[in-house]
């Protein structure tokens, strides 16, 4: 069984003239495990899709399927449980607490589940060592590099254990060197059983992944 499906997924912004077709008729299925990029210009769509992958906007109709349920049937409670623990964000932005040390930033999606302070401790440090950032645990977001930050934001993203890691222009705000060894990085956390999910508009970054989507106009090719 697929870990997430898409039926005819379309989203409309607007209503009359001002109305505008976002994404037309989308279909998808992702198996559990799978390296997938979502590749697309600028204005594409492929933004609203992550958006709506990740629970963070429904569709205007069409069904999206998640680990067997219809996700327009989850109440919001349930929707932010899904967020929590089975979906986890990458931002190109790193979306990281300026005032939080990189602890207490990875802690974020710990602090919504019932779990001892040693267990979480031993997890928040597991996923900083696998990410080579156990010296950083008390510095702020502002007094370490782009590349230590997204490093945060991967280990932010897995500490939760969520099933599938969506990551919207992962390399974007990284150099080439950096961006490179980010994308090993997923490589690796894929190997590991990880559904990833990646957007970009770079198609040297969407190569990383073995099953690809490309997003023209709100319209979807597979390749």
């Amino acid at each position: 069984m697929p870990i997430l499906e898409l039926k005819n997924i379309c989203k409309i912004y607007g209503k009359g003239e001002s109305e505008k077709k976002a994404l037309s008729d989308v279909n998808l299925s992702i198996n559990e495990g799978e390296f997938w990029s979502i590749m697309g210009p600028s204005g594409s769509g492929k933004s609203t899709l992550l958006n709506i992958l990740g629970c963070m906007d429904s569709a205007t109709s069409g069904e999206y399927i998640l680990k067997g349920q219809d996700v327009s049937k989850m109440s919001r409670n349930q929707l932010s449980k899904v967020r929590n623990k089975i979906i986890s964000f990458v931002f190109q932005n790193f979306a990281l607490l300026n005032d939080y040390t990189v602890y207490e930033n990875i802690e974020l999606p710990l602090n919504c589940q019932r779990m001892s302070h040693k267990k979480k401790k031993e997890r928040i440090e597991y996923y900083m060592q696998r990410l080579g950032i156990s010296d950083l645990a008390k510095k702020k977001p502002n007094q370490i590099s782009g590349g230590q930050q997204q490093r945060v934001a991967i280990a932010r993203a897995m500490v939760s254990k969520a099933d599938i890691i969506l990551a919207d222009e992962p390399t974007g705000a990284l150099d080439q060197k950096t961006g490179q060894e980010l994308l090993e990085l997923m490589k690796e956390i894929n190997a590991e059983g990880k559904t990833i999910i990646l957007v970009t508009h770079d198609i040297n970054v969407a190569n990383v992944a073995t099953k690809h989507m490309v997003i023209e106009d709100g319209i979807c090719y597979q390749g």
